[in-house]
This record gives structure tokens, C-alpha cells and sequence, in this order.
């Protein structure tokens, strides 16, 4: 059994602040001698794992697609290397998909650490009880000074009784913040504008849920006549709601607008289904405007440390028998919304874009009282 070694944090003396948040977790997992760590990207998570990679990738980051993945993953680890194996998620839905590993860690008695990365700042929103069932404790690290202290005391408690433990992380004022700042390749406004104009009356137009295009769909300008549905859940969200929508209506065009996010953990996986029921559609036109910031999550574009991760969206589509474009020139994104709107056969548009003018709904430039934007 690994036993835990002395506190790093420096006496309190007044003078000196506390680490920020993921700092302090990485710097107690290292303690632990926690060699990996299991999750998935995103914006919660995004902190956690930049200051795993700023910290020399000691304990290394390890991203999965889906959270039950990543549990499983920690699970076996606890199995096979010994330790406490951790795990790492956003809060709210996307903690869901972790609790059928968790499930499994319980029922085998392996030590593992499910930490939950909050997104509200408050860090008030209760995902604890979903956990309570599951896992043998749960706390919650409301007060960043005490975040080391519980990560000992939630690390030990799973090495002592075995089974599952989760630690709730505040809000993102509390964590890591990178300040790189990187350009992007395609302008998302300039190519979602472009082509939704394109769009004919009794279109629809679905929009991601998440921070990649959070805030889209209340921006976004159509033509009158087309229908926006907003997907106000997880990223991942805006396929299945398109599927839908073209299945109710097959001579409708639809068009979705997918998270990088979402589309790694979902997506790649539904564009099977596309593939399955397209001939039977009299108007083939599904357009899937996927936003690529080859690295997860936005966030992680903005590190000094980003991840190199360029998921090939578009020839996974065509691979499918699916009309798929990579776009990385800005002055071909008429071209390509031309050619995904007349193409026999729905389309995936993948946009290599960077960090710039995708996040959070307070980061996207203002609409004007007339519907036109405010100069930036």
C-alpha cells in the first residue's frame, strides 16, 4: 500500500496565497505517486489537465471519449498497477457517464478517485448525491485552502476501505487559468454565417450544447423561415437532435452545429446512424458544421501546453460513404458551403479553427438591436 507523503503546501504565514486549485491537486496526486490520470476534455476539466501537463506530465494525462471509459480505465488501473486509480470529469451531465465504471470499482473493491470539475463559480451545483449511492465518500472542496487536505483524506479513505470516492472541485474563479492566447485558421462566425444564409425557408438548425458554441444559437442570424432548435444540454447534443429532426421530415435540410467536444464523444459513433438512413431520404441535405480545434476543447488551444489531437472528422465521414471537407482557408468557406448544401448525400464540414471567438456565451461578439453585429 502507498502511503502519503508530507504535505507540500508552505506554512501559513498570511503572505502567502494558497495555490490555485488544480495546482494543489496535481501537487497531492504527485504525492500519492498517482502515475496516471483518466478523462475526458472539456471545459471543466480543462484547468486540471493543463496543470497536469504544465507540471512536466507527472502524473500524466490520459483523454478518453466517453467518462464511463475513463472510470473503467481507473478500475483497472487500481486492478493492475496497484494504488488508487483517478478519474477526472465535468460536472452536471457529463458526470453521468462516469458512474457505471464507479459501479464497477464498488462492486470490486478498487480504489478509485472520481473528481468532478465544477463549472459554475459558485461551486453550489450538487452532483453529489448522484454519487452518493456509488461511492463510499464524497466531498466537496468549497474552500480552495482546504483542497490539498481532502485530496489526502478522500486518497486515503480509498486505499483504506477500497471502492470508489469522489472529490467535487469549485468553480473555474478558483482554478488555473491559461493566458497564451492563439489564433484560429477559419473565422466559426464567418463560415456559420456563410452557410446558414445559404440555407432555404423550413430549414432547421440545430446548435451544440457546451462551452465550445454555447451562446450560438442566440446569436446566430437565418433567413426567415428557418427554424433554430436549441439544444440547451451537454456537448453532443445538436446530432441527435439534426437525426431527429431529418427522420421526422426527410425533405427538410437540416443543419447542425457540433462541438468538438461533443462529436468525440458521441458523434463519430452516430455518424453511423446517418450512414444508415440517408437513402431514404427524398433531400439528402445534412449538413454536420463540426468545429476542430484539434486539441479537445478550445481551452486547451490557449495553453502553452496544448494537446495534439486532430481528430479526422472529415474523412471518417467519407470513409462512412458520407460527402466530407476539411476547411483551413478561410477565403474557400463560400466553396465548401456551396458544395456541403449541393452534395447527393449528407455532409460533415470540418472547421480547423482555434480558440478565438469560441467559449462562452460572454465571449462571442454582441448582436446589434437591428440583428447586425456591434463593431468589434
Amino acid at each position: 500500500m502507498r502511503c502519503c507523503a508530507t504535505s507540500t503546501r508552505s506554512p501559513r504565514d498570511g503572505a502567502v496565497p494558497d495555490p490555485p486549485v488544480a495546482d494543489a491537486v496535481v501537487a497531492r496526486l504527485l504525492a500519492w505517486r498517482v502515475a496516471r490520470v483518466y478523462g475526458v476534455p472539456g471545459a471543466a476539466t480543462a484547468p486540471l489537465v493543463e496543470a497536469v501537463r504544465a507540471a512536466g506530465g507527472d502524473p500524466e494525462f490520459v483523454p478518453v471519449r466517453h467518462a464511463e471509459s475513463a472510470a473503467l480505465m481507473a478500475a483497472g488501473h487500481a486492478r493492475f498497477a496497484g494504488g488508487v486509480g483517478v478519474c477526472l470529469s465535468g460536472g452536471g451531465p457529463d458526470a453521468l457517464g462516469l458512474l457505471g465504471g464507479l459501479d464497477a470499482a464498488r462492486r470490486a473493491g478498487l480504489p478509485v478517485l472520481a473528481v468532478l470539475g465544477e463549472q459554475q463559480p459558485d461551486g453550489h451545483r450538487d452532483d453529489g448525491p448522484r454519487f452518493a449511492g456509488t461511492c463510499r465518500h464524497v466531498r466537496y472542496a468549497a474552500d480552495p485552502a482546504r483542497v490539498p487536505e481532502l485530496v489526502d483524506e478522500v486518497l486515503g479513505s480509498a486505499l483504506r476501505g477500497g471502492g470508489p470516492v469522489c472529490l467535487v472541485l469549485p468553480g473555474e474563479a478558483s482554478v488555473r487559468r491559461p493566458s497564451t492566447d492563439a489564433g484560429r485558421v477559419v473565422d466559426p462566425w464567418q463560415a456559420l454565417d456563410d452557410l446558414a444564409a445559404r440555407l432555404p425557408p423550413g430549414s432547421a438548425v440545430t446548435v451544440d450544447g457546451g462551452a465550445t458554441v454555447a451562446g450560438y444559437a442566440r446569436h446566430l442570424r437565418v433567413p426567415s423561415g428557418v427554424e433554430v432548435l436549441r439544444t440547451d444540454g451537454a456537448p453532443g447534443t445538436a446530432l441527435p437532435y439534426a437525426l431527429a429532426a431529418k427522420l421526422a421530415a426527410p425533405d427538410r435540410p437540416v443543419l447542425a452545429v457540433v462541438a468538438d467536444e461533443g462529436m468525440r464523444a458521441s458523434g463519430l459513433a452516430e455518424l453511423v446512424t446517418v450512414a444508415r438512413h440517408r437513402t431514404a431520404w427524398p433531400d439528402p441535405r445534412l449538413v454536420l458544421l463540426v468545429l476542430n480545434t484539434r486539441s479537445g476543447h478550445p481551452r486547451y488551444a490557449q495553453s502553452p501546453h496544448p494537446p495534439a489531437d486532430d481528430v479526422p472528422y472529415a474523412g471518417w465521414a467519407r470513409l462512412l460513404g458520407l460527402h466530407g471537407l476539411r476547411l483551413d482557408r478561410p477565403e474557400l468557406v463560400g466553396a465548401a458551403g456551396d458544395e456541403a448544401l449541393g452534395a447527393d448525400r449528407p455532409c460533415l464540414l470540418e472547421l480547423v479553427v482555434g480558440p478565438a471567438g469560441v467559449g462562452s456565451a460572454g465571449a462571442l461578439r454582441p448582436v446589434g438591436v437591428d440583428g447586425g453585429r456591434s463593431p468589434d
